[in-house]
C-alpha cells in the first residue's frame, strides 16, 4: 500500500496560512520571531508560544473571517478523486495530512471545500473567552526541535514494513520527514533541502503533476523502496 503523507500550509493551501494568520494578528513582531526560529534561537514550541503571545486579544469572529478567506490548491481535490478511483477495486492508497500548523483552521478549510473523512494531524489552537490564543501540542517529540507536530513520528507510526511511504511537501517543517520516505514530492525550501542532502525527489507545481507521476509509479510491477529511507526507519526502531 502507498501511505501518502501531505503537508498542509503551502502545499494543500495557497500560501502558508499559519504565517499569514500570525502576521495578520500579531503584525511586525512575527518577522523577528520567525527569524529566531529559523536560526535555532527558539525551538518549535517556543516559537508558537511567542507568536500566540504576540497576537494579544483576538476576536473569534475576526479569526474565523480571516480563515474563511483562505483557499486551497483546487488540484488537491483532483488528487483526492484520483486516489478514490484507485481504491475502488483495491485499497492501494491511504492519505494523511501532517501539519505543523493548527487544527482550528485546517478543519474549517477542509469543511469549506467539502473534504470529508480525511485524517489529519496538527497542533491544536484554542481561542479563550478573553481572546487569548492558546496552542497545544499533542504530537510533539522531545528530541525534535524543528516541528511542534513531529511529522517523522506520524510517518513511522502510521506505516508498516510492507508500505511504500510517499511524502509531499514544500517547507522547513517537512525536512525531517523526507529522510524516512521512499518517494518524495518537493518544491521550494524542501526541494533545496533534498538537493543538499542528496535525497531523490520529484519536483511538482501542483497536484496534477503528482497524479501523473503516481499513475506511472502504480503501473510498475514492483515499486522500489528508497534504500536510505529504509535504513533510517530501521535505525529509529532499533535505537529506540
Amino acid at each position: 500500500m502507498l501511505k501518502i503523507f501531505i503537508d498542509f500550509d503551502g502545499t494543500i493551501s495557497k500560501g502558508d496560512i499559519g504565517y499569514k494568520l500570525f502576521l495578520h494578528f500579531a503584525g511586525e513582531p512575527t518577522h523577528k520571531i520567525v527569524e529566531n526560529y529559523l536560526c535555532g534561537t527558539l525551538n518549535a514550541i517556543e516559537f508558537y508560544h511567542e507568536l500566540t503571545k504576540a497576537c494579544g486579544s483576538v476576536k473569534y469572529e475576526d479569526f474565523i473571517s480571516f480563515i474563511d478567506e483562505q483557499e486551497i490548491d483546487v488540484t488537491f481535490i483532483d488528487f483526492l478523486n484520483f486516489c478514490k478511483i484507485k481504491n475502488q477495486n483495491d485499497n492501494v492508497i491511504e492519505i494523511f495530512i501532517v501539519s505543523d500548523g493548527f487544527d482550528l483552521y485546517i478543519e474549517r478549510i477542509l469543511k469549506k471545500y467539502q473534504i470529508k473523512n480525511l485524517k489529519f494531524f496538527a497542533n491544536k489552537l484554542k481561542i479563550l473567552d478573553n481572546g487569548t490564543l492558546v496552542a497545544e501540542f499533542p504530537y510533539t517529540d522531545e528530541e525534535c526541535t524543528r516541528c511542534a507536530c513531529c511529522k517523522r513520528n506520524r510517518l513511522l507510526t502510521l506505516s508498516s514494513d510492507e508500505d511504500i511511504i510517499v511524502y509531499i511537501g514544500n517547507g522547513f517543517s517537512d525536512q525531517c520527514a523526507v529522510n524516512f520516505a521512499d518517494i518524495v514530492f518537493a518544491r521550494d525550501k524542501l526541494q533545496t533541502y533534498c538537493q543538499k542532502k542528496n535525497i531523490s525527489y520529484y519536483l511538482y507545481q501542483n497536484f496534477i503533476d503528482i497524479i501523473n507521476r503516481l499513475e506511472e509509479i502504480l503501473k510498475r510491477k514492483r515499486i522500489r523502496k528508497r534504500q536510505q529511507a529504509e535504513f533510517n526507519r530501521r535505525e529509529v526502531f532499533t535505537s529506540g
